[in-house]
C-alpha cells in the first residue's frame, strides 16, 4: 500500500501518482467482510498534498474498473468509477471528551491521522467506496427476473401469471374516520 513519510513533503506541496496492483487491493478488502465486487483494472491515483499548518490538504481522484453482479438480474458486468477529492488531515490529539456537535460539511471532508506518514492508498479505497452504487445495475432500466420463473426480463417476457399489488396505502383510502362535529369523512 502506497504511504508518503509527512518528512518527505516539501514546503510547496508534494505531486504524487500511483497505481494499485489487483492483489494489493484484494489484501486491503481483505479486513472487510461483505465486499461484493471485484477490480477489472488496477486503481489509478493521483494526489497533491501540502502542509497547513499542522494539517494537510490532499487533493485528489482516483480512476478505476470494477467489476459487479446485478442486483436485479444477477448479469455480471463492469462499472468504470472515477471520483475527485479534497480531504484536510487533522493530527490525531487526545482531549477530553466534549459535548454532543454538530458535524458542518467542512467536518465532513476532514479526517485524522496520527503517525509520520500518509496512507494514501487507504484514502484512495475510501473514496471508491464512498462512489460505489447502493444497488449496482447493469443498466439504468434493468427489468430483472421474473420471481416466478426466473427468466431474466431483459431478454424477453415471460408467460407467467402477476398478481396486481397495489399501493401500501389503497386500505386508508378506504377508511372513513368520524371528526368530532359527527360527520364521517373519505379519504
Amino acid at each position: 500500500m502506497f504511504t508518503v513519510k509527512l518528512d518527505d513533503i516539501p514546503e510547496e506541496g508534494l505531486a504524487v501518482n500511483w497505481e494499485e496492483r489487483q492483489e494489493s487491493l484484494l489484501g486491503y478488502l481483505g479486513r472487510f467482510p461483505a465486499v461484493d465486487f471485484d477490480f477489472e483494472t488496477p486503481l489509478q491515483a493521483e494526489s497533491r498534498i501540502k502542509k497547513i499548518g499542522e494539517s494537510y490538504l490532499i487533493q485528489g481522484s482516483v480512476q478505476v474498473v470494477l467489476h459487479f453482479r446485478c442486483a436485479r438480474c444477477l448479469k455480471e458486468f463492469t462499472y468504470p468509477l472515477s471520483s475527485g477529492f479534497d480531504l484536510t488531515l487533522h493530527p490525531l490529539k487526545e482531549r477530553a471528551l466534549e459535548e454532543e456537535v454538530e458535524l458542518g460539511e467542512e467536518d465532513m471532508e476532514s479526517v485524522f491521522f496520527e503517525g509520520g506518514e500518509i496512507h494514501l492508498s487507504e484514502i484512495a479505497c475510501e473514496q471508491i467506496f464512498l462512489e460505489i452504487p447502493y444497488q449496482p445495475l447493469c443498466r439504468e432500466d434493468c427489468k430483472g427476473l421474473c420471481p416466478q420463473c426466473g427468466r431474466d426480463l431483459n431478454l424477453s417476457p415471460c408467460d407467467c401469471v402477476r398478481e396486481e399489488w397495489g399501493s401500501g396505502f389503497t386500505a386508508l383510502q378506504k377508511m372513513k374516520l368520524d371528526p368530532p362535529g359527527g360527520e364521517s369523512q373519505s379519504f
